[in-house]
């Protein structure tokens, strides 16, 4: 069974082996779903898996984004 993110509002709500959908991970992020696109297409995000037409975040890698963008901004 999938556990999908479909509005997840903070970090601490998504479960690390589930999956987010792109939508909700942008909105968690604050940016725009398009940017999302640009952004793993240039290397700059994780990219989506495809699970039977639907493009998933695995959790694990949006966690691991957040706290490397965390961590720089404290330098």
């Amino acid at each position: 069974m999938l556990n999908i993110a479909d509005n997840p509002q903070t970090a601490a709500e998504l479960h690390p082996q589930g999956q987010t959908r792109i939508k909700a991970a942008a909105t968690l992020i604050g940016v725009h779903h398009q940017t999302l696109r640009r952004w793993w297409k240039a290397d700059k995000f994780p990219k989506p898996t495809d699970i039977n037409g639907i493009l998933l975040f695995r959790n694990a890698d949006l966690l691991a984004w957040l706290e490397r963008q965390h961590s720089a901004s404290e330098v």
